[in-house]
């Protein structure tokens, strides 16, 4: 087992950077774009909304 860990230890440390960096990135993208619709003042609403009806 410490011989797997030795072997893939910077696999796993870069496989887990770029899960939490990609975690990250999501998080900002949908704070900034719920920022900019809120300054907008514009009211989302889904697209199938009218054929629902």
């Amino acid at each position: 087992m410490k011989e797997i860990l030795k072997r893939y230890s910077m696999a796993i440390i870069f496989l887990f950077l770029v899960i939490v960096l990609m975690i990250a990135g999501t998080m900002g993208v949908m704070k900034f774009g719920d920022k900019m619709i809120k300054d907008t003042g514009l009211k989302m609403k889904p697209r199938g909304e009218s054929i629902n009806r």
